[in-house]
């Protein structure tokens, strides 16, 4: 950590000449444990209005207020997250003492860096390197925690992200402040769930600590009635049970991939770090997609006349949770269109399996409805289908697979089947019909798209044909 220091990266060397700044927290942190951190922590005594303008100046961006109870302030520069808080009125020492976890309460006197800083002008709480040498997560105090209910939602992303383990009386600190997770702003929440989905190498065991401390259910108090919840005889899990093994072998598929998709390590690692917001990219996002994915089976369980148990359009209902659940979180819009995509459309790919090889007009179809979903949302079913293990699903996986790899290779190939040539386009559709703009026109359109797709048309003469022979039908008729 020191040598890193010695030799500071520029942003935090410019910011050096402006007095009374300290650099505490968890950009210190991961520097010790090996890593690096966009994320830098800095305090500064009141008042801060000279401290921000000299910041402002130096990087050249403006603040903005993050926290108003908390009176925080983002920088956003060169890819850093730069967050400047008050330091205790009563020093740093005090100012630490009040954090949330001891290996958080890491500072140094950015005055120091450089070539001259030593051990003695390093900060921290007594068993703050204890802490991180054992791999341990211990809270300062429950009090703290409770000042800002954030700060639990906080231990499950260092948990998860960075491998440390909460120590007992930590869980129990979680669980008996569970109620008071919401009161944290959503905005808060939204950044600290991406976080945690997103940072993570694995996320199924601190999700299942969150469910257990009473956390999870707050955030998401539909998924509490997935607890317990039987399935059918495709499954050996309940709803939430599955719902975590699939998480786990969604994470176990990214870290190697099975064979059948090795040929496209790349394209897919791409496509996992492709960003879907601001602040999320597909890879994030199709994990929030799999833990909500069965959400909406509670409400849709059934038992039908002959034993076999039910869920018909718990995909729609999982769609219309999930939303309501993200807009209060304040998710945006890309980010709840994403998620609830793949909600919607994640057994797809078992109901084309059933077919080998995959015809073209299904791969058309999946590519068209995923489009650029496609990779993560295959990722998302296969992992869905390794969670699931119950008698009736034997072999199953190994179908989803073959499917998986078909979609793969007309997908980043672009051919004819998963981009079709548009021989005519909207406009020459109602030349040659004599029709005007409307319904009518994006539905033949679609018609002519797929039957290119399928080679069913393959000139522009055929394309006319068709069109002339579908306009003639009942709206409709092509589907």
């Amino acid at each position: 950590m020191l040598a890193e220091l010695r030799r500071p990266p520029r942003v935090l060397a410019a910011l050096a000449g402006i007095p009374g700044l300290y650099l505490v927290g968890g950009y210190l942190r991961e520097l010790y444990r090996g890593g690096q951190s966009q994320d830098i922590d800095l305090v500064a005594p009141q008042p801060l209005a000279p401290v921000l303008a000299a910041i402002a100046e130096t990087l050249g961006v403006q603040p903005f207020e993050m926290n108003q109870r908390f009176q925080t302030y983002r920088f956003e520069h060169g890819g850093l997250h730069i967050d400047l808080t008050p330091l205790h009125e009563d020093g740093l020492a005090a100012d630490l003492a009040r954090r949330d976890y001891t290996v958080n309460t890491l500072a140094v006197p950015l005055a120091r860096l450089g070539a001259q800083l030593s051990a003695d002008d390093v900060q921290a709480h007594a068993l703050a390197f204890v802490d991180l040498e054992q791999g341990v997560l211990r809270m300062l105090s429950a009090e703290n925690l409770a000042d800002d209910p954030l700060r639990i939602m906080r231990g499950y992303r260092l948990a998860a992200c960075e491998g440390l383990k909460p120590e007992p009386q930590t869980r129990a600190a979680w669980a008996a402040l569970a109620a008071h997770v919401t009161e944290s702003a959503a905005e808060r929440l939204h950044e600290e769930l991406l976080a945690w989905l997103g940072r993570a190498s694995q996320v199924a065991e601190t999700l299942r600590w969150c469910a257990e401390d009473g956390v999870l259910w707050q955030l998401l108090p539909p998924q509490q009635q997935c607890v317990g919840c039987e399935q059918n005889g495709y499954h050996h899990l309940d709803v939430w049970q599955h719902t975590l093994e699939a998480l786990a072998q969604f994470d176990a598929m990214h870290a190697q991939l099975p064979a059948e998709l090795a040929p496209w390590r790349r394209e897919l690692a791409e496509a996992w770090d492709k960003p879907v917001s601001g602040m999320a990219n597909a890879g994030t996002l199709t994990r929030l997609a799999l833990l909500l994915h069965d959400i909406g089976k509670p409400a849709t369980r059934a038992l039908e006349a002959d034993g076999h148990i039910s869920f018909h359009e718990h995909q729609r209902v999982g769609v219309e949770l999930a939303g309501e659940l993200l807009s209060r979180l304040k998710f945006a819009g890309a980010e709840i269109d994403y998620v609830s995509l793949l909600v919607q459309e994640h057994l797809r790919l078992g109901f084309y399996s059933e077919h080998a090889p995959l015809p073209p007009r299904l791969v058309y179809r999946f590519t068209l409805r995923l489009g650029a979903a496609t990779p993560l949302a295959l990722l998302h079913a296969l992992a869905d289908c390794a969670a699931t293990r119950g008698p009736l699903n034997d072999g199953k996986l190994a179908e989803h697979l073959r499917a998986a790899a078909e979609i793969l290779s007309h997908y980043y190939a672009q051919d004819v089947v998963a981009a079709p040539p548009v021989l005519l386009d909207g406009h020459a559709i109602m030349q040659l019909l004599s029709i005007g703009a409307g319904p009518e026109v994006g539905r033949l359109k679609a018609a002519l798209l797929e039957a290119t797709a399928v080679g069913e048309v393959k000139s522009v003469k055929q394309a006319a044909a068709l069109l002339r022979r579908l306009h003639q039908q009942q709206p409709g008729g092509a589907e």
